[in-house]
């Protein structure tokens, strides 16, 4: 870059435009002036200029803004409770962010990991960028978007940094977890405090899902970004006279091929996440219905506590990509890498090798690095959360192929794997007995249930 003359707002603003946070000896060296031309114009152009750091390696960066919402974006998190409660500070930067904490003096165990000298993050936070819209509620929030904020409907259209941060600070009311993005959001949760939605009474379930499902499936509905392609809907149950919020799978009409294979299917997940559940790695038995010539699989939502509370929650997709770790691989190699950084334990890692080995054993071909989470708070080491879809998603239907019937060939383990592979194995035995037991599966999948269940036994009698 040539060398300028003197060190004006307007060439300052040019500098760390281009070059993002730059120290005061960078940009002298920069603009052919010294230190003290430096110092002058930083404070010239406060408060657009804000300074990383304290000491003498301290960097200058310009803060720019976020469309019409300026610059600066406070974070919230609610409590079990329904209270908010004042986190972080999000700065939006020429090059970056800055995360200053709520609470200075103790930040979160794990910042220092992710935020370098004054705060500065040369990525979008992790736990913010877990928030854009996905999968089929995505879809239907995509399309629910009011036109003037820009956003695309389909959220297969990755938006950008900027992007998410417009839709959390204008539709970021419901989402997965505990946080907030700015003012608005918050007084929508407040008011929704004061003024609770009512609950659908637990009888009219066999009503209302259909009646919700069939408007979901044909024009989308406006709600949380829950993960994933199923489709699915929210709904608050009056249970026991205490609104519990859920989420819904539900499948196609069950005359349809397509519908009656999800319907084995949603039928094999409640079975595997009662048996998890049991163990105490699932958050709670599932329920099943059949209703309106649909099939509907409703679990509590572990995010949320009571009527209004909430709890944090992080995949192991935003862990990964925030921590490091080779590009491809199972969930098993990214929570070797976490462990190995201490951000989770042996209990956790060993969870999480349980989990990974019975869903191969049950066919679950579908363990993308979206389907593992971990509890969300300031502390270290991460908690692992609740497990969730957890089906055979091997026999799911495929385009033009709506009753796949593909080989079943799981793997025997190596040496060291054996002991946790004998106990998921002796979990899959049982979850494929009571697959093939169900009255509500269909006979072609009772009978892949039960082939199924002769291929864990020969591996079992030889592992």
């Amino acid at each position: 870059m040539p060398r300028l003359l003197q060190l004006n707002p307007s060439s300052l603003t040019l500098l760390l435009q281009a070059q993002g946070p730059m120290s005061a000896q960078a940009l002298a060296a920069a603009a052919g002036v010294d230190r003290s031309r430096v110092s002058r114009a930083v404070t010239a152009f406060a408060p657009h200029i804000i300074r990383l750091g304290t000491t003498r390696g301290a960097t200058y960066a310009l803060r720019r803004s976020i469309r019409n919402l300026g610059d600066t974006f406070p974070l919230r998190r609610i409590d079990a409770t329904g209270r908010a409660h004042d986190w972080a500070e999000l700065a939006a930067l020429h090059g970056g962010w800055r995360l200053t904490w709520a609470d200075a003096a103790r930040p979160p165990a794990w910042a220092g990991e992710i935020c370098a000298l004054g705060g500065f993050c040369e990525g979008f936070p992790f736990f913010l960028s877990e928030l854009r819209p996905q999968g089929f509620l995505g879809r239907a929030v995509g399309r629910t978007l009011p036109p003037a904020l820009g956003l695309s409907p389909d959220p297969r259209e990755r938006p950008s940094d900027d992007d998410t941060l417009v839709y959390l600070a204008a539709e970021g009311d419901d989402l997965p977890g505990d946080l907030l993005v700015g003012d608005a959001m918050l007084r929508r949760v407040q008011d929704r405090l004061l003024h609770p939605p009512a609950a659908l009474p637990d009888s009219e379930r066999a009503t209302r899902y259909p009646e919700l499902a069939t408007a979901a499936a044909s024009s989308g509905i406006a709600g949380s970004s829950v993960e994933g392609e199923q489709p699915k809907l929210l709904a608050s149950l009056a249970i026991e006279a205490a609104p519990t919020p859920v989420i819904v799978k539900f499948t196609d009409v069950l005359s349809t091929p397509t519908g009656r294979r999800w319907a084995d299917l949603l039928a094999a997940e409640a079975h595997a996440l009662t048996l998890l559940h049991a163990l105490g790695e699932a958050h709670a038995a599932p329920r099943l219905l059949d209703a309106g010539e649909r099939r509907f699989l409703e679990t509590p939502r572990y995010d949320r506590a009571g009527p209004h509370g909430r709890r944090g929650v992080v995949s192991l997709r935003a862990l990964h990509d925030a921590f490091g770790g080779p590009d491809a691989h199972p969930w098993t190699a990214a929570a070797a890498n976490l462990r190995a950084r201490d951000l989770i334990n042996d209990a956790t890692l060993r969870s999480i090798r349980l989990r990974h080995v019975f869903g191969r054993l049950i066919g679950n071909t579908d363990m993308h690095f979206g389907n593992l989470a971990f509890w969300f708070d300031d502390t270290l080491p991460f908690r692992l959360a609740p497990a969730y879809d957890q089906l055979p998603m091997l026999w799911a239907p495929a385009p033009g192929n709506a009753t796949p019937t593909p080989d079943f060939a799981p793997t025997l383990p190596l040496p060291a794997e054996r002991e946790i592979w004998q106990e998921a194995a002796a979990l899959a035995d049982e979850f494929w007995q009571r697959v093939t037991a169900d009255s509500l599966v269909s006979r072609p999948f009772a009978a892949i249930a039960t082939a199924s269940l002769a291929t864990v036994r020969r591996l079992r009698a030889v592992a």
